[in-house]
């Protein structure tokens, strides 16, 4: 069986390296198809497969602009592509890796070549493309009803999701079809887990709070860095580290950078020794984003044995219970300095299990659990 990835982002995530190398590993034999918009994303993450006749297609046919605004055009111009590279006839079973974007185009070539696919629901299908795509609610439905199996990476994100669902007569079809599987992280991350935890905090030093990622107003930088003003001017003496940068907030944050003294920017960092080292040196890890499918990058904090500020029906949320840290309620500058306020307050509290967390986010046994998933 060859099994073909659909994934419009693959050159924009390393969570689709990660899952093909292992299945890879595991001797499956892969088709990735990835339509890209500009020559620059050709080429992008790519994995030298072992499996014979496996190969990662890069296709520059997405038109950054029609292809937003004509959903039903994209997926037609998408389908009739990987009709004209890819022998259908050798493919067993497609994953879909978004529930609009790719699961639209696995629901057209399922209808026409009757191949069974995998859809997975993301931040983008329910954040943007259900909640604005009104008109395209009726094709959204049928591509879950046609779906052979409904992956969901965060735990809320099916709660979610069955709750959209609710007053549509198949729903409990839909519902049984649904099942969580979590991204793991690198293996780097895994191999280098600390063993043991620090349950205090110092006087001696601020307490450092650390954000790792994009400057993007979804992931609510300038709030955090509002929250944490707040704490200081309550003498709480806190101190905010960012890591990362690019997005369409970067302007903004940069200005707080100039102009705020407890806030110590590092840049984009891409040793990740040094980065450990930035995440150990860290109190708190903090990135209580407006919306978020998973965030790896609470998963790599936990790791590193410091406490998190999520958000609540986002990203993690219903994983781990709060042994973990703090779950915003909104994203306002208030809400997080409550949360912080509270992490500080009770640091002791936070008594969870790196080695355990390493466990549930090992590719290794992510890779088994979707090659199960497609076996069914």
């Amino acid at each position: 069986m060859t099994l073909l990835h659909i994934t419009n982002d693959f050159s924009g995530s390393t969570v689709y390296k990660n899952l093909i190398s292992h299945l890879d590993s595991l001797g499956v034999r892969q088709i990735v198809y990835t339509p890209v918009k500009h020559q620059g994303l050709v080429g992008k993450n790519h994995v030298q497969l072992k499996v014979p006749g496996s190969e990662i297609i890069y296709d520059k046919i997405l038109n950054k602009h029609l292809d937003r605004l004509f959903y039903r055009r994209k997926i037609k111009k998408i389908m009739t592509h990987i009709e004209n590279r890819i022998d259908l006839t050798e493919v067993g079973q497609i994953h879909a890796h978004t529930w609009y974007s790719d699961g639209g185009v696995a629901y057209l070539l399922s209808k026409k070549h009757r191949i069974p696919y995998v859809v997975t629901v993301r931040n983008s299908d329910l954040n943007v493309f259900y909640r604005y795509l009104i008109h395209e609610r009726t094709i959204g439905r049928k591509i879950l009803e046609n779906a052979k199996k409904i992956t969901l990476i965060s735990a809320v994100y099916k709660i979610r999701l069955a709750e959209l669902l609710t007053n549509n007569t198949s729903s409990q079809k839909l519902n049984d079809k649904m099942t969580v599987i979590p991204n793991g992280v690198d293996p780097y991350w895994i191999n280098n887990k600390v063993t043991e935890r620090s349950l205090v905090l110092t006087s001696e030093k601020p307490v450092e709070i650390l954000y790792v990622g994009k400057f993007d107003k979804g992931k609510n930088v300038f709030n955090l860095i509002r929250a944490i003003r707040h704490l200081n001017d309550e003498k709480m003496n806190c101190q905010l580290v960012l890591v990362g940068g690019g997005g369409d907030d970067q302007n903004r944050v940069m200005r707080c950078v100039e102009n705020y003294t407890f806030v110590r920017y590092l840049g984009v960092q891409y040793d990740r020794d040094k980065l450990r080292e930035i995440f150990r040196n860290a109190d708190i890890f903090a990135m209580p984003s407006k919306a978020e499918t998973f965030g790896l990058v609470y998963i790599e904090a936990l790791l590193q044995g410091i406490p998190v500020i999520y958000t609540k029906g986002e990203g993690i949320d219903g994983f781990y219970d709060n042994s973990i840290g703090e779950k915003v309620v909104s994203t306002s500058p208030k809400e997080i300095a409550n949360c912080i306020r509270k992490i500080i307050s009770k640091y002791g509290e936070y008594d969870f299990n790196p080695a355990e967390i390493a466990q549930a986010h090992d590719w290794t046994a992510i890779g088994k659990r979707y090659l199960q998933l497609y076996c069914v």
